[in-house]
């Protein structure tokens, strides 16, 4: 087996980690979305297929949670404005 390719599924195990220690919910998801994408990618190469569904979907979860609060945010600011 390649070390490097080792070495790369191993940093994608770390930011996933990572992220389990993050206090703002933001930074988890971008951690824990970063450490998905280079986890799917090493499942992909390793041809470990359940991997590969786990980590895109988390992939695509973290991208609509976080739009959803982007989302939320700009309607708050809005809704803020107009009360001014």
């Amino acid at each position: 087996m390649n070390v490097y390719l080792e070495i790369f599924g191993y940093i994608g195990t770390g930011l996933i980690l990572l992220s389990m220690m993050m206090t703002s919910v933001k930074r988890l998801r971008y951690f824990n979305m970063a450490g998905s994408v280079i986890s799917a990618i090493y499942a992909a190469l390793m041809n470990t297929w359940p991997l590969v569904l786990l980590n895109a979907s988390l992939v695509v979860i973290h991208i609509v949670k976080l739009a959803s609060e982007k989302s939320s945010k700009k309607e708050a600011d809005v809704s803020n404005d107009v009360a001014e």
